[in-house]
């Protein structure tokens, strides 16, 4: 086996690398290089696209040296008059002693905003410049962020929120127990005034603060340049880590679907190999060309670590990003299984990039402020930059998803890895029940198991519903959630039923009905306690969360999942397999009732 998938993978490094002549590698790297000759080059004159966008006309020449701090403005001196009449020469602006005039125009609106803050920020530097920064600025102030409360809870919520109402004291708007100094440790504002002195570790992130970058985090500002954490850096994260990835696996993806069209993969399938085999030849390659990439981007946000801690940052970052990867390629390999031209791949790539990248963008924009955050591998790969702890189990809660959603892809995808599903024109729904045949007429294949195995898929569709509802008002948003999770639970669990029965594995009969939808249902529902005790507690008290964990009393869930998954199989039953959309939507509709009745608190006070 290690040597089968060896000879594959160095097979496919080098069939990759002559996809490319010499006159193309060759023009490649001469782009490379123009490209950044012409980056440094912007740098170092200062190019940009916004230089001498405002004109001004200025009666007095005092007032150039604070337009010449900013590109933004081109200027004129002419006499009072000549810039009372500004607008004749094409000017946005006329500056005659104290005041500004604008012309009527959108363009002369924000020529006057960016004016206003030139001016502050040329105020700003003068301060700064007489090197006395405690009497330019004699006002300090000290942020300390206050940890957001959870407001979406299960019924009996009040209780939250009035003992959080009763941690604050009404005069100050300070936690009980924090004096406006600050003394206490919580979570606190303190001003500084009058003689107090600045550390010269204070004065040097004062005089820094120009050269800031987005990677690094604001710790202290003057008033007018102070802003609150937004999650700009977070989505800059997310791009900066996700797009390699999908840039790769485009690659990978095409690769596969390259050896389907051109019928080269015959002689793979061939060769005396097993599928496994040369799935996993074909898929290191490209995944440790991946990981190169994101251990090249943490070196870049991070730095290379010179010491045993910041060793460990990275590679915990790195083991963040390595199931974001893993679920990629999987959906990419699958993907090429089932397209059956290069227009279908596309489609399917760049559908599943979307929602992938959605159910990491998202959640991340919330890090450090809500707990639904930790849904995204992100929010971890955020905190570990700004030198915060993960706990263990916020990175199962992250990251077990993807790791049995990938594995679990792969499966799947290497049971049709054959001639008859790779070079025929089979219907997308045709392969993919394939897979489930497959997996039946295993003798260790039974749809209790099945079951178990659609859990992290049921488990990562619910999360991303968390992400697209989350911003909707509560009970419609929770109606919704019942709903979508409880047709997506239906589907996965009367999907091997429907295989059984469409594919003459079992008999269409009242018995087996009622014998396999017993096995879903129990399956489903160990499986479902099994993901419960491992991953939710982060986010087990929500309202979300209680959705996703309905049943805490134990047996009444296992007899809901047996009898919706029954009414699935007894339609197709009466009816047969071809009304297998009508018993889900039936079953799903069952399930919701019940759903709603035990979250009736959440609807009803």
């Amino acid at each position: 086996m290690m040597a089968g998938w060896l000879t594959i993978a160095k097979w496919e490094l080098l069939r990759s690398k002559l996809k490319f002549d010499v006159k193309s590698v060759i023009m490649l790297t001469l782009s490379l290089i123009l490209v950044i000759i012409a980056a440094y080059a912007a740098a170092q004159t200062g190019m940009s696209m916004n230089q001498k966008i405002y004109l001004a006309a200025v009666s007095q020449a005092d007032v150039q040296p604070i337009i010449d701090t900013d590109q933004r403005f081109d200027y004129v001196v002419v006499d009072r008059f000549a810039a009372s009449t500004y607008y004749e020469y094409g000017a946005d602006m006329g500056i005659i002693g104290r005041n500004v005039y604008l012309g009527d125009t959108r363009k002369a609106a924000s020529a006057g905003d960016a004016l206003e803050n030139t001016f502050k920020t040329y105020r700003e530097l003068t301060l700064t410049a007489y090197n006395d920064v405690n009497n330019s600025h004699p006002v300090w102030v000290t942020v300390h962020d206050l940890e957001r409360p959870q407001n979406f809870q299960l019924a009996g919520a009040e209780e939250t929120a009035d003992s959080f109402s009763r941690g604050f004291n009404a005069t100050t708007g300070l936690p009980e127990g924090v004096d406006s100094t600050g003394a206490e440790g919580g979570s606190s504002a303190s001003i500084r005034t009058g003689s107090s002195t600045v550390s010269p570790e204070e004065i040097a992130a004062l005089d820094e603060m120009e050269g800031k970058t987005f990677f690094e985090k604001q710790t202290l500002s003057t008033p007018t340049n102070f802003s609150p954490p937004v999650p700009f850096t977070a989505i800059l994260y997310a791009f900066l880590f996700i797009f390699p990835i999908y840039f790769v696996s485009q690659f990978y993806s095409t690769s596969l679907m390259d050896e389907r069209t051109n019928k080269k993969g015959e002689l793979v399938l061939a060769a005396p190999l097993r599928g496994r085999d040369v799935i996993i030849g074909k898929t290191v390659p490209y995944l440790l060309i991946t990981m190169a990439i994101q251990t090249g981007i943490t070196f870049y946000i991070i730095g290379i670590p010179s010491t045993l801690a910041g060793l460990e940052r990275v590679v915990l970052v790195l083991a963040a990003i390595l199931p974001v990867v893993l679920l990629f390629f999987a959906l990419s390999f699958y993907s090429a299984i089932l397209s059956r031209s290069f227009k279908e791949l596309t489609f399917a790539s760049v559908f599943l990039s979307v929602v992938i990248s959605g159910y990491l963008f998202f959640p991340a924009m919330f890090a450090n402020i809500h707990a639904i955050s930790s849904i995204s591998p992100i929010t971890l790969i955020v905190r570990l930059i700004e030198g915060e702890e993960v706990l263990m189990n916020t990175y199962l809660f992250s990251t077990l998803p993807f790791y049995f959603v990938a594995l679990s892809t792969y499966a799947f995808g290497t049971f049709i890895f054959r001639e008859e599903d790779l070079f025929t024109q089979k219907s997308i729904s045709s392969k993919i029940v394939d897979c489930f045949e497959m997996f039946l007429s295993y003798p260790y294949g039974s749809v209790f198991l099945l079951s178990i195995i659609f859990i992290p898929f049921v488990y990562m569709a619910q999360l991303m519903l968390i992400v697209m509802l989350f911003n909707l008002p509560v009970p419609y948003s929770i109606i919704a959630m019942i709903i979508l999770s409880a047709m997506a639970e239906e589907i996965v669990k009367s999907i091997g039923i429907y295989t059984l029965f469409k594919r003459k594995i079992a008999k269409l009969s009242l018995r087996n009905a009622v014998k396999y939808s017993v096995l879903s249902g129990a399956g489903f529902f160990v499986g479902e306690k099994a993901v419960a005790v491992l991953t939710l507690a982060p986010i087990a008290s929500s309202a979300f969360g209680s959705v996703m964990t309905m049943g805490a009393l134990l047996l009444i869930p296992l007899v809901l999942h047996t009898t919706t998954v029954l009414v699935s199989s007894l339609v197709m039953y009466k009816k047969g397999t071809r009304y297998y959309l009508a018993s889900v939507v039936l079953a799903t509709l069952v399930h919701s009732i019940y759903n709603i009745v035990i979250l009736r608190g959440l609807f009803f006070d």
